[in-house]
């Protein structure tokens, strides 16, 4: 029996837990066969390529060891290019309850737009594999939008995003709105959540969204969201004390905001967030002359219970309404609705698009159905995991809706 034989074997029967050395070296075994004569550099782990403002000329590429690598950097080059570049990592110490971990960050910058690279990181004389890097451009493109991958067994998570990755390779940008793992600030929910991801983000380039979970300690109490800001180095929003809470990019012909809606768990820490974020999130519209204006923010509109809308509908539709927003992804509710066009808290031909994402992960809730859905999953109490692939071009946005077997909740097209 061939040893990636019984890896597989040791998954199907669900024992996975039982040997987790195991499971990490043959989900990470690509990234460590390395060329050109060097030793596998096997201390790096969870490499992933992070939004920049602008990913036309720029990448941010993370990756966590459990020690110090000596004289470490990364070597990159154009494909057809004028040979080899080098950037120098920076790390910082990340102390989270049972583990201590090194936690890389490097960003590459002058790089050509609609290009294709390739990267390894080096440390003396051992290195990673080569990885692919593929730069924005100026037109069509393909991303894949997740939402509440938290997971109690996070092979549910693994599964569905190792599906999306095999029936669209092409896609170049990630997304978990919110809710990643089921506690912020523990370790070992990062861990089994970066293993799980390892394939969809070796070659895509992943804009997280924060969740309430990841504002939680490990007594469940409300807490800061150091976990998650360690993890991904995100683009600034110039404003003290905010950086990772908040943040938008371009890409393409499509401009994204990443919204933060934790104010109930953040309030106490931060009582300025929802003020500052509304006064940016006007700022930055008022700067983008991209075509579509795409908002991602975990907690929903609506409140099934009370069949009505919500605080954070209070506090964000108004400006939606205002800056003229196309789409609004969302998450927390573990259920996949389409809502249509709303406009001033009514069914409207011209008002913004309302999404709610389904979960990723195994953790199940069920709401009830509501006039204000248009589109509903077909049965509430069996609904399965799903994603999402977004299609953008300048003339329209492609939505399907797919669970891991490959069934259809949903298409819709919205066109300028």
């Amino acid at each position: 029996m061939s040893r990636r034989f019984f890896i597989k074997l040791l998954l199907s029967l669900g024992l996975g837990a039982y040997f987790p050395k195991l499971v990490e070296a043959a989900r990470l075994e690509k990234l460590h066969q390395p060329q050109d004569g060097y030793k596998p550099l096997t201390q790096v782990k969870f490499l992933r390529q992070v939004i920049t403002k602008d990913s036309r000329t720029s990448r941010v590429i993370m990756w966590q060891c459990d020690k110090e690598l000596p004289d470490v950097k990364i070597e990159y080059e154009l494909i057809g290019g004028d040979g080899a570049h080098f950037c120098a990592a920076d790390f910082e110490i990340v102390e989270q309850d049972d583990a201590t971990v090194y936690i890389y960050s490097c960003t590459l910058k002058n790089l050509k737009p609609e290009s294709l690279y390739r990267f390894r990181i080096i440390s003396n004389d051992a290195a990673i594999s080569w990885q692919n890097l593929r730069t924005a451009g100026y037109g069509n493109f393909q991303m894949l939008i997740f939402s509440d991958s938290q997971c109690v067994n996070y092979e549910v998570w693994q599964n569905i995003a190792d599906t999306a990755v095999k029936n669209f390779p092409d896609a170049e940008l990630v997304t978990v709105i919110g809710d990643l793992v089921d506690n912020g600030q523990a370790a070992y929910q990062w861990r089994a959540w970066h293993l799980a991801a390892a394939q969809v983000l070796s070659e895509r380039i992943f804009a997280p969204v924060m969740g309430n979970h990841e504002c939680y300690d490990l007594n469940w109490l409300n807490c800061l969201p150091e976990g998650y800001i360690h993890q991904f180095n995100l683009p600034s929003n110039g404003i003290k004390n905010f950086g990772g809470y908040f943040y938008s990019f371009d890409y393409g012909a499509a401009h994204f905001f990443i919204l933060n809606t934790q104010f109930w768990e953040l309030d106490t820490f931060k009582p300025q967030l929802r003020y500052l974020q509304n006064a940016w999130f006007r700022r930055d519209a008022a700067n983008t002359n991209r075509r579509w204006k795409i908002v991602f923010m975990h907690k929903d509109i609506y409140d099934y219970a009370t069949g009505s809308f919500n605080d954070i509908a209070e506090n964000f539709m108004p400006l939606f309404d205002e800056l003229g927003i196309d789409v609004v992804f969302t998450g927390h509710l573990h259920t996949y609705r389409n809502r249509g066009k709303i406009f001033e808290q009514k069914k409207s031909p011209h008002g913004t698009l309302y999404i709610l994402c389904g979960r990723s992960g195994d953790q199940k809730y069920v709401e009830k159905n509501s006039p204000i859905d248009d589109v509903t999953a077909p049965n509430l109490n069996t609904e399965p995991e799903s994603y999402i692939t977004l299609d953008v071009s300048a003339e329209s946005l492609s939505l399907t809706c797919r669970t891991a077997d490959g069934q259809i909740f949903d298409r819709f097209i919205l066109k300028k």
